[in-house]
């Protein structure tokens, strides 16, 4: 959809969103929100009763593409930060300033947007934040149903599912293709990684060894994880990688449902993404 259509079907949403209940002066407030067959509940302090409302306008959008890969079958709670401080400290993630959000089984830990200082101008911009609001809570949304169809409230976090997997499918089924550099600037980096392999976590594989990567080349961890489950799933189709999901949500680890899926081992599918970049297979 173009940004002018986005930017005025949010403003629609939000002018046609539900009024929180008065909860008292000053207290905690919550609104219960239904879109894209979901259910969600949003808490927030009486300072961002005006973005819970945008919050809620976006869900209408950000719902649907959330779910390209499961159903959102648990409702999810969204609570609103008033601040940065106070939304590493909800993730307990500290030393992420770029963290806008944090998603769990079942809940999002989301800072105000009207506090977000990135995007100079534009991001602040009402039309242009909302935008914005819609498009990381369909990737934040996208991680709670993934997680909810590999396991549950107890399982979830114990199926060993790589970062490149969680975090390509959120970005995918977000369609954040347009946030991540292209496949020429991943194929330079391990041009790069090859010609220096004594680099350091500076030639790190953003696939396999994202851990060494994250925290200062956020950037790369998230281009990489994007482009390699776009290949996932333009390879072996939007239907195995739901078989991915329902692997795990039976008992599986994530390797052996991978594999199970796909009918390779994931280092093994990782080499193949990475021989595909390496040798400008997308130039083809």
């Amino acid at each position: 959809m173009p940004r002018v259509a986005l930017a005025a079907a949010l403003a629609l949403l939000a002018a046609c969103a539900p009024r929180a209940p008065g909860d008292g002066v000053g207290g905690p407030r919550s609104l219960d929100v239904a879109a894209g067959g979901a259910r969600f509940r949003l808490v927030y302090g009486p300072e961002d009763e005006g973005e819970a409302r945008s919050v809620a306008a976006a869900l209408a959008l950000a719902a649907p593409r959330a779910q390209r890969f499961g159903p959102l079958a648990v409702p999810v709670t969204i609570t609103l930060h008033p601040s940065h401080a106070a939304l590493e400290h909800a993730a307990a993630r500290p030393g992420y300033p770029w963290l806008r959000a944090w998603a769990r089984y079942a809940t999002i830990e989301l800072q105000s947007p009207r506090t977000w200082r990135d995007g100079g101008l534009l991001g602040r911009l009402v039309g242009a934040r909302r935008g914005r609001v819609a498009e990381l809570l369909a990737h934040e949304l996208a991680h709670c149903a993934m997680w909810q169809r590999a396991g549950d409230a107890q399982t979830w976090l114990y199926r060993g599912i790589p970062r490149w997997f969680t975090e390509g499918l959120a970005s995918v089924a977000a369609g954040q293709e347009e946030r991540h550099g292209d496949l020429a600037a991943l194929a330079r980096f391990y041009d790069g990684a090859a010609a220096s392999p004594a680099a350091g976590a500076g030639g790190a594989d953003p696939l396999s060894e994202s851990e060494a990567l994250y925290l200062g080349q956020a950037e790369l961890v998230y281009g990489a994880a994007h482009h390699a489950f776009a290949f996932l799933a333009s390879r072996y189709g939007d239907a195995r990688v739901r078989a991915v999901l329902d692997g795990m949500g039976a008992g599986l680890s994530f390797p052996s449902a991978f594999r199970a899926a796909i009918g390779i081992e994931p280092a093994a599918f990782e080499a193949e993404f990475r021989r595909y970049v390496a040798w400008r297979g997308f130039e083809r």
